[in-house]
């Protein structure tokens, strides 16, 4: 009896030291946010002449779904049909915390009412009003992917129809 619950121990310990050298113990950013909602439409008018309106009315949401702060920074939105460009700036957000990332200028922040914003800095409205030919629309990948229009990366896609004014559709 003796020599069976030593042999179950050293079973025990080996598989507990076993499991301290797996490779799913490694840090990993992969899948730690998603895409939730979009809002590729503002209300009203995009355009007036040559100025653009209300550039952070066009929006997507995204979600921590880990249980740590995941810092944004290098995430890329990507969208089937162009080139959408920037990286997310670095912003550190909460385990399972969701910020709205919006097309236009502004410091990113948490508000009174606990939402987070991040901002990406274009100067024209970058989502298109009409999904109805490209699948996914708009994708999240992975720090360091391109932004090639392929799904290379992608940990998150959103995809809308022919998009109403000011709605949000989630994901």
């Amino acid at each position: 009896m003796n020599r069976a619950i030593r042999a179950a121990a050293l079973s025990t310990a080996a598989l507990s030291l076993a499991a301290l050298y797996t490779p799913a113990q490694a840090a990993s950013t992969t899948g730690a946010l998603m895409i939730t909602h979009v809002r590729p439409n503002t209300s009203g008018a995009d355009v007036s002449g040559t100025r653009q309106l209300n550039l952070n009315g066009e929006y997507f949401i995204i979600k921590n779904v880990t249980a740590r702060t995941v810092n944004t920074g290098g995430y890329v939105p990507d969208i089937a049909s162009n080139t959408y460009g920037r990286a997310l700036p670095s912003y550190n957000l909460p385990a399972g915390a969701k910020a709205y990332v919006h097309t236009g200028s502004g410091t990113n922040h948490r508000d009174s009412a606990g939402w987070h914003h991040v901002y990406r800095g274009y100067a024209r409205h970058v989502l298109p009003n009409d999904g109805r030919s490209r699948n996914p629309d708009l994708r999240l990948k992975t720090p360091g992917s391109p932004d090639n229009n392929t799904s290379t990366g992608s940990v998150s896609p959103c995809n809308w129809n022919l998009a109403a004014d000011g709605t949000t559709y989630a994901c």
